[in-house]
């Protein structure tokens, strides 16, 4: 099955749970989707915690939703079922498009050499022991190699991946990857991507370089069980993750999410570490910040028509 139906597949799957919650008119509480990069449980917990200081900011109820995928986030912000979505470029230029969705915050990081950055690296990541030295191994060795992405909708697991693979030569614009690799999977997750070559099922992931070092890398992964991978090569400039609303929703809901967050991010900066590893929340010009994702699109030619249709 392509990538896209299975994209397709989970959508679809999602629909009931997007049709079993209530008109975005009729109720009280906020609905406030999560983008899935980790474990479920592990997210949903951090999820739950940040939402309770967001409730408690807003005097309002704040309720939680982890979709299984990617693409389901989407779904759920562009139908208006969700009022605010945590998730990454892609994610967001889809709901843009198909849903009218606006930048409210984005994520600052503080990378190793303590420099706070509004973009992020994306990384080849292999096990520790792996023949490969070098980014261009991956090119030499492709035909015997089963490379994993995190998604078809990561930004940094997939679209920043997918254009390094086409300037070193390995593939064409628009070449599916399964024509270079002996196989090609999606984890699902940053998580699964990177347990897919610790334990020997993949033998390179493209992740993104916070799952593999700063001080929150442990959220994905066990420093066990890092200390059996590396880095082969990274890929900077990557948008970070961002804060989204669905259109229509009022301003001052708006501007209460938007100071709601900035306030947690200064006070509570633990709640927003333990999702997924951001430093705070900034604001930024929403163009801008997407750009690179947006030129990265267009050097793939990677079809997004079908991705949360």
């Amino acid at each position: 099955m392509s990538a896209l139906r299975v994209v397709a597949a989970v959508a679809f799957s999602m629909l009931a749970l997007v049709l079993s919650l209530p008109a975005a008119q009729a109720r009280d509480e906020l609905v406030f989707v999560f983008q899935k990069q980790k474990e479920p449980t592990a997210l949903r917990e951090a999820a739950e915690q940040l939402s309770a200081a967001l409730e408690k900011q807003l005097n309002r109820p704040v309720r939680v939703i982890v979709p299984s995928d990617y693409s389901a986030s989407v779904q759920a912000l562009t139908s208006g079922q969700a009022d605010a979505a945590y998730l990454s470029s892609l994610p967001f230029l889809l709901a843009r498009r198909d849903g009218g969705a606006e930048l409210l915050l984005a994520e600052q990081r503080v990378d190793t050499r303590g420099v706070a950055r509004t973009d992020y690296d994306s990384i080849f990541v292999v096990r520790a022991d792996s023949p490969l030295r070098d980014v261009q191994d991956i090119k030499a060795q492709a035909p015997g190699l089963h490379m994993v992405f995190t998604s078809p909708t990561s930004t940094s697991g997939y679209v920043f991946a997918y254009r390094r693979l086409i300037e070193m030569g390995l593939l064409e614009r628009k070449q599916n990857p399964r024509a270079a690799f002996r196989q090609v999977s999606f984890g699902g997750s940053y998580t699964q991507a990177l347990r897919e070559v610790a334990e020997g099922r993949a033998d390179v992931a493209a992740v993104s370089d916070y799952t593999m070092e700063g001080p929150n890398s442990d959220i994905y992964l066990p420093a066990e069980q890092r200390a059996g991978l590396r880095i082969l090569g990274r890929t900077p400039g990557v948008p970070t993750h961002l804060v989204a609303v669905r259109k229509g929703l009022d301003q001052a809901t708006r501007d209460g999410i938007r100071e709601a967050l900035l306030q947690i991010s200064r006070t509570q900066p633990k709640l927003l570490a333990d999702v997924y590893g951001a430093s705070t929340f900034v604001e930024v010009d929403e163009d801008a910040h997407v750009a690179a994702a947006v030129d990265a699109i267009e050097a793939t030619g990677i079809p997004i028509e079908g991705l949360s249709r």
